[in-house]
């Protein structure tokens, strides 16, 4: 079943084709070429073409048809224009069906040649495959025609040598990955690494790539989580990877954090951490070190360490250096994927008290995080008082109050009734003297 987006993208590309009326003499040829390939493929050669139609048929394929009176459109030219469109991600297949409002159709015994030949080929691929994870995975997509099925058959009709070459790709990085891997003890690598290892091109997992598609089809079929909320589709991608113990953007990618304890996998005290608390410095961790890291806790004594999590380094500077025995984490105006790993592993021994500017973005997230992380959060620093005291004179535009419709959160009530009405917002760095005062939970 379709989500929203894409059905709202099929409509829209189907309205657009539907206002020009030379797209129904080419899709009426390309579905007469569909019944006898049994695929979206061939060539349409159109003979009287006004120039209105040729000028339409320019606008999308991008090509000068001004002077031509004989025009052919191969599938090829077709693809490459729907990739570069507004409606990428959508097949041709789907658009004409939606266009037509029919099922496409193949001659029976066409279809019956054609699956045959299918499964013969899928029967080579599987025999061929060495026994492990890569193997079952890909067996139980083609058994069950499941996730991966509808990418795996457009690439066969495209080509199934080169399809067979992207298989073994695949199964073989699958086979390889370090989380499944006892000897290496779990070390991550570099996703180009790991790519040239399995493949011989560093570039073969590259975003985009077939190959890169299923193998990512995996990862969510065996670590996804139902949380992707709070992350970008790229940072959730990123995510999995590192579950399977693939690195693949993991320096610029940080958190900076104050006062915490970790130890690694091998279960060792991380020295370097341990070094920067002992000098009770802030560190910058990298979601490298953050995933080479077993577990974690704050520096303090407690069953359930306080940790306060905020939005502004210069408050965060401040905060620390007036509390030297806390734990804290800046977020840095956003929650990163760094930011959630590390508040994940420290979920268990840790509650959370977050702060965040009086600004709808930052009601954002405040709801987002107390979502995520329930009881184990508390909002900290959220009153009417603070944010009439400390009004900015930044006007809120209504485009931002909007996002104010999304805030739930009976705890953030209070305060975005206060926004509305004012229509301005408080910034944390205006407060630094709440975040110099005596906290109770810090001892």
């Amino acid at each position: 079943m379709k989500c929203k987006a894409e059905t709202e993208k099929l409509k829209a590309c189907t309205g657009y084709f539907s206002t020009r009326s030379v797209y129904r003499k080419l899709f009426a040829g390309f579905r007469k070429k569909y019944e006898s390939l049994g695929r979206f493929g061939g060539s349409v050669t159109l003979m009287d073409v006004t120039a209105e139609e040729r000028e339409q048929l320019g606008g999308f394929l991008q090509r000068d048809y001004a002077a031509k009176e004989r025009i052919t459109v191969s599938a090829g030219l077709m693809e490459k224009a729907l990739a570069s469109s507004r409606f990428a991600g959508l097949s041709w297949e789907e658009i004409l069906e939606a266009y037509f409002g029919e099922t496409l159709t193949v001659k029976k015994e066409l279809i019956r040649e054609v699956k045959e030949e299918q499964n013969r080929f899928f029967e080579e691929v599987l025999a061929h495959c060495p026994q492990g994870a890569g193997r079952e995975w890909l067996g139980s997509v083609l058994r069950e025609q499941s996730g991966g099925w509808q990418l795996i058959t457009r690439l066969y009709a495209e080509s199934p040598g080169k399809l067979m070459e992207i298989l073994r790709n695949v199964t073989d990085a699958i086979d390889q990955l370090p989380a499944f891997d006892s000897e290496s003890g779990g070390t991550a690598e570099l996703l180009a690494v790991f790519a040239a290892k399995v493949t011989g091109n560093p570039h073969s997992f590259d975003e985009g790539t077939a190959q890169e598609k299923l193998l990512m089809i995996f990862l969510e079929s065996h670590f996804g989580e139902k949380d992707t909320d709070m992350l970008s589709p790229s940072e959730y991608r990123t995510k999995l990877l590192g579950r399977a113990g693939i690195l693949r953007d993991e320096l610029s990618n940080d958190v900076l954090v104050y006062g915490i304890r970790a130890w690694k996998r091998n279960g060792m005290l991380h020295e370097g951490i341990e070094g920067f608390l002992k000098n009770r410095e802030p560190v910058k961790l990298s979601l490298r070190t953050i995933m080479d890291l077993s577990a974690v806790r704050g520096q303090g004594t407690d069953q359930k360490n306080p940790v306060y999590v905020m939005e502004n380094p210069a408050v965060f500077a401040v905060f620390t250096e007036s509390h030297p025995k806390c734990a804290a984490i800046c977020g840095g105006g956003q929650i990163r994927l760094a930011v959630m790993m590390l508040m994940d592993a420290l979920r268990y021994s840790s509650v959370f008290y977050y702060s965040g500017d009086y600004d709808p973005e930052g009601l954002q997230i405040a709801q987002r995080l107390k979502q995520r992380y329930g009881d184990g959060l508390r909002l900290w620093n959220y009153s009417e008082k603070l944010y009439e005291k400390y009004l900015s004179p930044v006007v809120l535009t209504d485009a931002r109050l909007k996002k104010l419709e999304n805030i739930y959160l009976k705890d953030l009530d209070v305060v975005k009734g206060a926004m509305l009405r004012r229509k301005r917002a408080a910034y944390q760095e205006a407060m630094i003297e709440v975040y110099q005062k005596k906290v109770p939970m810090i001892t």
